[in-house]
């Protein structure tokens, strides 16, 4: 059966947009790459790597706003949330294209002398065999090279410089930031997996601007993309809407305090929980708040209320039991911690915690025992296999302290607890080699 025309049209513009992704995602990726390398490059690679970092930004750029399918490229803005003035726009990126033009021919004249310098090197070996021969034209051969190595090692002078403290460069006098750039397109790129779900958002929103569920859940998954500047304001506009949902105020704290403006965060959970008591993750969530902020006395507040309420609430058993530590109430704190794992026995948080505890109170056995148990439930986390490495240690039980710390470090190199922990038990195992050839 033939496809009807508009069948064809629909098909061919998924297939443009997939194309189109799949280029985004490739500029993206080779763009961060270029970036992390030119944190830690000398000038000379920092040139090419700057080069690189600007052409695949120009890349996605030229994706977004393309000059023969101008709908399309609207339409994957829409969707990815790229504004009008973002610095990806050509309008912003204008400026650099100088700079990529400059760095472009930079290269093109290295390949040209570099072809040069070879041919003269290969034209001069060509008369030195003639006139010499063995072991001489050996050595000088050697000598050549060398010093061409050594030439083309130098750094020619250019009409750009990068600071990598400021993130600036330098062009002919005119300063550009590169970190605008590099976190737009970062964005970009932590978006692209979404793309399927913000585009039905997208769509809705098209047939429903006032939308209040597609505004939100396009919210959730900026938020799922860490873009956490527009969830916020996506989160504003769902609330023009439905000032009254406590679901929107939950999520509008989680941002805030995801951006580190943590009184904004406790203002939109109490909003939730005046709207929905029964919410407790909000309340569990302002405890965790308001003991960032050092507040302690008004978090344990806090955990005593929705405990009041909610007595089997796990996670605020585990919440009160952190204030209570900090307070210096180990044994009242133990005793939140091994309540929460009645109710949840395999709650991970609390098992660290409680075996931190434990182990700080010089109860080794026990708190090996929760090691064990959040083990079997995080079997690759570096920091329980240095705890336990640590415990082992202190019940004199080294050598498999020893396995547990390399152990971590294999997860997770240069891990400092673990190497602290094996550095002590390293020590106490040549003490004990030592006094026993006295």
């Amino acid at each position: 059966m033939s496809k009807g025309r508009g069948g064809l049209k629909t098909e061919t513009y998924s297939f443009k947009i997939k194309n189109s992704l799949n280029e985004l995602q490739e500029h993206c990726r080779a763009a961060i790459s270029a970036f992390a390398t030119l944190e830690q490059s000398g000038s000379q690679a920092a040139r090419l790597c700057l080069g690189k970092f600007l052409s695949d930004c120009q890349g996605a750029s030229m994706v977004l706003w393309r000059n023969k399918d101008r709908k399309l490229g609207k339409h994957l803005r829409s969707v990815l949330l790229v504004p009008g003035n973002s610095t990806l726009s050509p309008a912003a990126f204008s400026g650099l294209r100088a700079v990529i033009k400059e760095r472009e021919k930079e290269r093109e004249k290295e390949k040209e002398k570099g072809i040069k310098k070879n041919k003269e090197v290969e034209k001069k070996k060509g008369v030195e065999k003639e006139n010499t021969g063995g072991i001489v034209e050996a050595l000088r051969d050697k000598k050549k090279e060398s010093a061409l190595e050594e030439n083309t090692g130098q750094e020619e002078p250019t009409a750009f410089s990068y600071n990598p403290g400021a993130k600036l460069l330098t062009f002919r006098g005119k300063n550009y930031e590169i970190l605008p750039l590099f976190l737009a397109v970062r964005d970009l790129y932590s978006s692209l997996p979404f793309f399927e779900e913000l585009q039905i958002c997208t769509e809705r929103l098209k047939k429903e601007p006032q939308d209040a569920t597609a505004l939100f859940q396009k919210a959730v998954l900026m938020y799922k993309a860490r873009r956490f500047e527009t969830a916020l304001q996506l989160t504003a506009q769902v609330l023009k809407i439905a000032p009254d949902d406590h679901r929107v105020w939950y999520n509008r704290g989680v941002i805030l305090s995801e951006l580190g403006r943590l009184e904004e965060a406790i203002a939109a959970y109490n909003r939730t929980i005046e709207l929905e008591p029964a919410f407790e993750v909000a309340w569990d969530n302002k405890g965790v708040v308001l003991s960032r902020l050092g507040r302690f006395e008004e978090a344990l507040e806090t955990y005593e209320k929705i405990l009041l309420r909610y007595p089997e609430y796990s996670e605020a058993w585990a919440g009160k039991g952190s204030i209570l530590l900090a307070f210096g109430r180990e044994e009242e704190a133990l005793e939140a911690y091994t309540t929460a794992l009645r109710i949840r026995p395999d709650y991970l948080e609390a098992l660290t915690s409680a075996g931190s505890l434990l182990s700080r109170l010089s109860r080794f056995k026990e708190a090996l025992v929760l090691y064990d148990k959040a083990l079997q439930l995080a079997p690759t986390e570096p920091r329980l296999w240095a705890a336990r490495g640590f415990v082992l240690s202190e019940m004199d039980q080294q050598e498999e302290g020893l396995q547990n710390c390399n152990r971590a470090l294999e997860l997770k190199p240069g891990f400092v607890p673990a190497l602290e922990t094996k550095v002590k038990i390293l020590s106490e195992i040549h003490r004990r080699k030592a006094s026993s050839f006295k």
